[in-house]
């Protein structure tokens, strides 16, 4: 919408005194459906009107304001463009009876109240696509358009076309990139008896594309549950691709029953022999495992900042982890670490897109999230309370710099 609405300003007063251009619905993404009119025959397309500029206040020239939906004639200079792929230039137009006008009784309204009386029609076209059209018209100029006016309008159109197409594809992206990443994370992930676990997943709002987060929480033998949490370097479908694949590999490690260190090796050395696709620096990851039957919880990190733990006291604290290497690397050396956790105890594994900004370092965003964990933890009721509470507290209503997964796990007696 913001290039159709600059195509159209661009050439206001210097080579139109109106410009509109109307793109399909499917190009402008998150508006609600169009319903086709009960009158408009079937098979014609319908569009909305991406941009609209005009000399005089308000653009009377308009039947329609942007966004409105625009339905496009049968036999007019409109179809004829979309259909041949070739500008209409009628530096005279004709609004004698019998014309394509007595068929768009909108328009010829408009074109006789404002006494236009020059028009273009011109194909916004890119990577052989038609994407819309764009509608050049003069009424208080009173010189016709010529053939040098036609040049510089498909030079104008053309270079907006490329736009539109670049911003068509990169939103197709990010939700096929988006649709992958949730159908591969889990959709509802189950504690145990002794754990209860809630998750949210954020995608960013101003990276180009969805990125690689991932969290997992994996029953093991003895009541015992893994933890998990990753970020796959990059965004994207590769990225959301990635991802799938570190997730399959660390459940399929997890039920090999290894020590945190070990899997995080295997990960390691196995992601870097099968490189295709994946990026130079990897991804970072957190494995934790809890036992209930004598309340250890051991844990290792490839890279990733370290989970936060709030004590039944309330307190918070993040432990002091060997940070290790990033998965894919393959030097593969890692450190497990061992505490005690008691009922009542908290754990947040959370990605730096929570945490880290560019104005705020991870040890400030390291702090800012515990200080959310010590204030919204007494008064959530539920995890999922809890989740939302914490995220809410830290991003508020701007638009998350990176994605954010954050994984919660609350011990029980």
């Amino acid at each position: 919408m913001k290039t159709a609405q600059e195509l159209a300003e661009l050439a206001i007063p210097v080579l139109a005194d109106y410009v509109t251009v109307d793109l399909p619905e499917a190009m402008l993404p998150g508006e609600e459906p169009l319903q086709r009119s009960a009158t408009t025959e079937a098979g014609i397309p319908v569009f909305r009107r991406a941009g609209v500029a005009s000399v005089h206040d308000g653009a009377p020239e308009s039947p329609w304001e942007r966004k409105e939906t625009v339905f496009v004639p049968p036999g007019s200079p409109f179809m004829e463009v979309l259909h041949s792929r070739r500008p209409h230039f009628e530096p005279v137009l004709d609004t004698s009876p019998g014309t394509w006008l007595d068929l768009d009784p909108d328009r010829a309204r408009t074109v006789h109240a404002t006494g236009m009386h020059s028009l273009i029609v011109i194909p916004l076209q890119a990577r052989g696509d038609v994407l819309g059209v764009a509608v050049f018209g003069r009424t208080t100029n009173p010189a016709p358009f010529t053939r040098d006016d036609l040049l510089l309008a498909e030079e104008l159109v053309t270079r907006a076309a490329l736009s539109l197409d670049n911003a068509r594809q990169y939103t197709r992206e990010r939700l096929t990139a988006l649709a992958l990443q949730r159908d591969l994370l889990p959709h509802e992930l189950c504690g145990t008896g002794t754990v209860e676990v809630a998750s949210r997943y954020l995608p960013s709002a101003t990276h180009e594309g969805v990125g690689g987060d991932w969290y997992d929480a994996i029953h093991l033998p003895g009541a015992r549950i893994a933890l998990v949490v990753g970020d796959v370097t990059g965004h994207g479908i590769n990225a959301a691709a990635t991802m799938g694949r570190l997730r399959t590999a660390v459940r399929t490690l997890a039920y090999l029953d290894l020590p945190p260190d070990e899997l995080l090796t295997h990960l390691d050395h196995l992601i870097a022999r099968d490189a295709r696709g994946f990026e130079a620096t990897g991804a970072t990851c957190l494995y934790v495992v809890y036992d209930p039957q004598t309340g250890r919880c051991t844990m290792a990190t490839a890279g990733h900042p370290p989970p936060a733990i709030v004590t039944p006291s309330g307190d918070v604290t993040f432990p002091s982890l060997s940070a290790g290497t990033p998965i894919g690397v393959g030097l593969g050396t890692f450190q497990s670490h061992e505490l005690y956790l008691p009922a009542g105890t908290l754990l947040a594994l959370y990605t730096d897109g929570l945490i880290e900004t560019r104005q705020a370092d991870l040890d400030t965003g390291m702090a800012r999230l515990g200080d959310a964990l010590a204030r919204e933890a007494p008064q959530s009721v539920t995890l999922e309370h809890l989740c939302t509470a914490v995220i809410g507290s830290i991003v508020g209503d701007t638009p998350a710099e990176d994605d954010i997964a954050l994984l919660m796990a609350r011990i029980h007696a």
